[in-house]
C-alpha cells in the first residue's frame, strides 16, 4: 500500500517541482513509444491483471451502454476501483474490439439502467480470462482532494485548451499528456488520461 499511496500522491501533490514540462514527470510521462504512465500503469500495454497488482486493489468490472449524445456514447468495457490509497476512485477503460464486446453482451447479465440512461451488465464468467488481458486504454481518476484551475496549472503548466461546459464545468487539456481535466463547483473533479496522438 505505501508504494501506491506513494504514486498516487505524486499525481495529487499540486507543485511545479513535482512536474518538468518535458514529460519526464516520474509518475504521470509520454515513454519512447508514445505510451503514457500514470500511477505505474502503462495505457496500451498494462493489462487490467497487471493494474491491480499495481494498485494492490480489486477491480468491479462490467459492460456499459452509453446512450445517444453521452460524451461516452456506445459500448464500453470498464474497471472500477472505487478506492485507492488516498481514497481517489480510478476508472479504467478496457480496449477490446467490437465482435469481441457484442459477443461479451450476450453472455453478459441482465443490464441495470441507471437514472441518466446507462445500462450496466455483469460480465459472464467464461469471459472473465480476456477481461483480466484485457489492456488498459484509458485512465480516469476523481480525486478525493480538491482540484482547481490554478491546481493544474501548477503541476502540469499552462494548458493547451480551455473550453466552458454547460452547469458551470470547465474543461481544460494537455495534449502532450493526454489529460482532459473537467472542473467545477457542483461536480467531483475528473481527470481523464489517454495516449495522446503519436507525431507525424
Amino acid at each position: 500500500m505505501l508504494a501506491v499511496a506513494v504514486l498516487t500522491a505524486g499525481v495529487f501533490i499540486w507543485t511545479s517541482s513535482h512536474y518538468r514540462q518535458a514529460n519526464t514527470s516520474p509518475d504521470t510521462y509520454v515513454d519512447a513509444g508514445g505510451h503514457l504512465h500514470v500511477l505505474g500503469i502503462v495505457l496500451g500495454e498494462s493489462s487490467l491483471r497487471q493494474a491491480e497488482v499495481i494498485l494492490q486493489s480489486k477491480a468491479e468490472v462490467a459492460l456499459y451502454i452509453y446512450p445517444q449524445g453521452h460524451a461516452k456514447a456506445g459500448l464500453k468495457l470498464e474497471a472500477f476501483f472505487p478506492s485507492i490509497a488516498d481514497h481517489t476512485k480510478v476508472i479504467l477503460q478496457l480496449d477490446v474490439d467490437r465482435a469481441r464486446l457484442l459477443a461479451m453482451e450476450k453472455h453478459a447479465a441482465r443490464p441495470h439502467q441507471a437514472q441518466n440512461g446507462v445500462l450496466r451488465m455483469d460480465i459472464g464468467p467464461e469471459d472473465l480470462a480476456d477481461v483480466y488481458a484485457a489492456t488498459v486504454g484509458e485512465l480516469t481518476m476523481i480525486p478525493s482532494l480538491d482540484v482547481t484551475a490554478g491546481n493544474l496549472q501548477a503541476r502540469f503548466g499552462a494548458p493547451d485548451r480551455v473550453l466552458k461546459l454547460g452547469d458551470g464545468q470547465m474543461e481544460y487539456r494537455y495534449a502532450a499528456i493526454g489529460l482532459r481535466a473537467i472542473l467545477g463547483r457542483e461536480t467531483l473533479p475528473t481527470l481523464n488520461f489517454s495516449n495522446p496522438p503519436m507525431p507525424r
